[in-house]
């Protein structure tokens, strides 16, 4: 597609944007499409360096800081694959509910930059936080397309009247439990990271609060597990990101991807080289 397209790339905590779609939106970036991160939630909850420092003195941090902490984080990760456009809206994570201003919220930034693709979480998904910003997107969505309390949203950038083409959700499990077996997702979209997969491991090395670092092996760890797992595999390409589409797409004739068909004419020599970080 040639036409500049205008992404909203939502996480339920900080580093969540980054994690389960770092690679995508890089390459989006690259190409030269409008990228937008949005956070709900401080995700002080996930704050694992200032909970341990609590756990060994017993003397309680200052929030106000450990929350500048984790904003600053995504803010640097997030500049690392070029995008500059961040919105971290600050509501407690501790006790995760629908809440109507945050709904509000999230319909404000859908209304000014009038996404054409939103990513986001799978609305089932067992840790609270990644759910709930999906029920509110979705609920956010619809609200955006109209008109609420005397405001109608018209989109300051373009040709969408206010509604989204498309909302992809993550394809990765939030926790391993039985629940998460009751809703299972296999990807119908899967997006080739490998000539970004490094940048995306810088990125994600900026959350320290959760001891990730350029000396350690944490990002390495969850890129093998999470980038390089299964769906990779099968597509014949060294690390990748899947997603489910929301909508059912329309098309003129049966899609098969022009990426698709040059994959299965390669041969596995150059796959196979590049399977380790």
């Amino acid at each position: 597609m040639a036409e500049q397209l205008r992404i909203l790339n939502i996480g339920g905590h900080p580093k969540d944007c980054i994690l389960y779609a770092g690679g995508t939106i890089a390459k989006h970036v690259q190409r030269g499409d409008h990228v937008t991160i949005l956070n709900p939630y401080t995700g002080m909850s996930h704050h694992l360096t200032g909970i341990n420092e609590y756990r060994e003195t017993g003397k309680m941090p200052d929030i106000d800081a450990l929350v500048e902490d984790r904003k600053q984080e995504l803010i640097n990760a997030s500049a690392v694959l070029g995008v500059t456009d961040v919105r971290f809206l600050g509501y407690d994570d501790t006790i995760t509910t629908i809440k109507p201003e945050i709904v509000s919220d999230i319909a404000d930034v859908i209304g000014e930059i009038a996404p054409h693709v939103v990513i986001t979480h799978w609305p089932h998904d067992t840790v609270g936080a990644h759910a709930l910003s999906t029920q509110m997107l979705l609920i956010a969505t619809d609200t955006a397309a109209g008109i609420r309390a005397g405001k109608s949203y018209s989109p300051t950038g373009g040709d969408t009247g206010g509604w989204t083409a498309q909302i992809f959700y993550h394809d990765q499990r939030g926790r391993t439990n039985v629940l998460e077996s009751l809703n299972p997702r296999m990807p119908d979209t899967i997006i080739d990271i490998t000539d970004v997969v490094k940048l995306k491991a810088e990125a994600m090395n900026k959350f320290t609060s959760q001891h990730y670092s350029d000396d350690g092996s944490l990002q390495r760890k969850l890129g093998e597990a999470l980038d390089g797992g299964i769906a990779a595999l099968h597509m014949r390409v060294p690390y990748a990101e899947g997603f489910l589409r929301h909508n059912p797409e329309l098309h003129e004739y049966l899609p098969v991807s022009e990426y698709g068909m040059k994959i299965t004419r390669e041969t596995t020599k150059e796959f196979v080289s590049q399977m380790l970080l």
